[in-house]
This record gives C-alpha cells, sequence and structure tokens, in this order.
C-alpha cells in the first residue's frame, strides 16, 4: 500500500469484462493484478530498511511521493495525454492528497512498530468499513453476505491482534486501526471525484499533493535529511519503483481485463506477501490464531468482493 503504496480509481474501460473476453486474456489480468498485490506487499520491507538506515518518514514519503509524481506527470506528457480539469477537481484531489498524507503516514509509522503483517492486515478492513458506511448511509441494505462479512473482519481483527499485554504496542494498534478508517475516507470522497477522470491524471494530482505537503511538513518539523536520504536511496529506489510506480500500471491493465470485483479478490495477495516478506526478511511469524484472524479477514474481503458491482471501482494501495 494501499499505502499503502497509492491513489487513484480505475478508467471506465476498467470494468468488468463482456463475457466474449478470451481466457488468455483474463489469464494476463489475473496474472498482472497479482504481481501488483506483491509489490504492494514489499512497502513495508522497504520502510523498515529506511527506518534502519535513521531515516524519518516526512523525508521518507516526501521523496516517495515527489518521485512517483513527477514520473506520473512525465508518463502523461510523453504520451500526449490532456485532460482539463476545473478549480473544483483540482482542489478536490488536492484534498485527497491531504487525506492520502494522514493514512499513509498512519501506515508506515504502524508498520515501523508493530510486525508489517498485522499492519497490512488492519488496513485490509477498509473493504467492511465502505460497506457499514453504505448502509449507514442509506445506500445499501444490509444482506446476510454484509453481515457475515463484517462479523468475520471483527473477530478476525480481535484474533489477529490478540490481547494486549507486556510489550504490546497500543500506539502501533491504533495507527494500524486509523489507516484503514483514513482509507475509507479516501476511498468513499475519491468514488464521487474521479469519476470520467483518467486514473493516472488523477494519481498525478493526488501524489505530486501529497508530495509536496510531506515536503512542507518536512521542512517546517526540521526533518527535511536529504543527505540522508542520499544513503537510504535502495529502500527509497524500491518504495517509489517496485513499491509505487510498478504496480500502477500493473493494477489498471489487469483490472481492464478481469474486472474490479475479482481483481479485489486477487489483491488479496498483498497482506499474504507482506506476511510472507515479514518472515523472510524480518523474521516476523504470525501465532496460529493470527493466521486464522487473517484467513477471516481475507475472507470478508471476498465475500464482499462477490457483490461488487460491475461499474463499481476497486481501490488502488
Amino acid at each position: 500500500m494501499a499505502a499503502p503504496g497509492y491513489p487513484g480509481e480505475m478508467d471506465d474501460d476498467a470494468r468488468d469484462p463482456a463475457p466474449g473476453r478470451s481466457g488468455t486474456g483474463r489469464g494476463l489480468g489475473f496474472l498482472l493484478v497479482a504481481v501488483s498485490g506483491v509489490c504492494f506487499g514489499l512497502l513495508p520491507i522497504f520502510n523498515r530498511q529506511a527506518a534502519a538506515l535513521g531515516l524519518r518518514l516526512p523525508t521518507f514519503l516526501a521523496v516517495r511521493f515527489l518521485v512517483a509524481g513527477g514520473a506520473l506527470w512525465l508518463w502523461l506528457l510523453l504520451r500526449g495525454i490532456r485532460f482539463a480539469l476545473t478549480p473544483a477537481q483540482i482542489a478536490g484531489f488536492v484534498g485527497m492528497g491531504a487525506l492520502y498524507v494522514v493514512e499513509s503516514g498512519f501506515y508506515f509509522a504502524s508498520s515501523r512498530r508493530i510486525p508489517v503483517a498485522l499492519t497490512a492486515l488492519l488496513l485490509y478492513l477498509y473493504p467492511a468499513m465502505v460497506a457499514l458506511w453504505e448502509v449507514l448511509a442509506g445506500r445499501h441494505r444490509l444482506a446476510g453476505r454484509d453481515l457475515i462479512a463484517l462479523l468475520a473482519s471483527l473477530l478476525g481483527t480481535a484474533l489477529a491482534v490478540g490481547a494486549p499485554g507486556r510489550g504490546t504496542d497500543v500506539l502501533g494498534l491504533v495507527m494500524g486501526l486509523a489507516t484503514a478508517f483514513g482509507y475509507t475516507a479516501y476511498i468513499l470522497l475519491g468514488a464521487r471525484l474521479q469519476k470520467g477522470v483518467p486514473s493516472l491524471v488523477a494519481s498525478a494530482w493526488i501524489m505530486s499533493s501529497a508530495g509536496l505537503m510531506y515536503l512542507i511538513l518536512a521542512l517546517g518539523s526540521h526533518q527535511w535529511e536529504p543527505a540522508l536520504a542520499l544513503r537510504a536511496w535502495k529502500p527509497l529506489l524500491g518504495l517509489a519503483v517496485v513499491g509505487t510506480l510498478l504496480p500502477i500500471p500493473l493494477l489498471l491493465a489487469g483490472m481492464a481485463r478481469v474486472g474490479a470485483a475479482r481483481a479485489s479478490v486477487v489483491s488479496t495477495l498483498e497482506p499474504l506477501a507482506a506476511c510472507l516478506f515479514g518472515a523472510l526478511f524480518l523474521r516476523e511469524i504470525l501465532l496460529p490464531w493470527q493466521w486464522v484472524g487473517a484467513a477471516l479477514i481475507l475472507g470478508a474481503v471476498i465475500l464482499l468482493s462477490v457483490e461488487r458491482r460491475p461499474d463499481e471501482p476497486l481501490a488502488e494501495r
């Protein structure tokens, strides 16, 4: 990531494919979404590597978003993509950038304090939160499948977090939960603002806004560390390219082939990849009941995805 990894919604043509879509095209689509999810799973690993080098979050995330946003603007320029936005749309995307600053800050701060797999799992509560908001707002009736998914998310979270005790980083857990709340707000706002706007255009505005806000924050708090950022160039490059720029076209291309509903199921590889990478690189192993909690949370995501409308966008990390 999600911060999570990056913002954006799917283009108008990235909807559930027509029945005639070839099996080869669907297979490629599933592969592209899967690779995108694995890339997202590496985000907290790059974060931990940067933290080990002493790089603080404001500089870390300012560089990430500025590099990614600049690369997107360059891509749009080279492709000759022009899309005029109204002042209201621009203000809305800047607002989404501010939301993304808060959400991504919680995500990366949490993953520096608690196991990276747990942070990734807590983020994946957002589909249940979005569904609950739709019910409370009267835009969706609570069906049996919704209720099962919501209960599974709650039980899964309780199992994944476990009983707080000595050594439990409560602040890390709270920030992980705050990430899911922040991403839910981001998704709900983006669903309104990004209609009719190409995904890469929206992403370029949001990322650039977030990058500038982090730069201002870093300068204002005396945490702008360009010299240290140069020494931490490896995790920064991995974050900007592998964890941000590479998944954008992969996810969008995959969704165009298989549709948002199927892609949302495949994207659950992200927290599983975070679990695997946490074990391989950080020696963080989930306990048995935490694996059960993970299965319940991801099962809830799949249940909610089955009911996704063909034209409903899939959030990107």
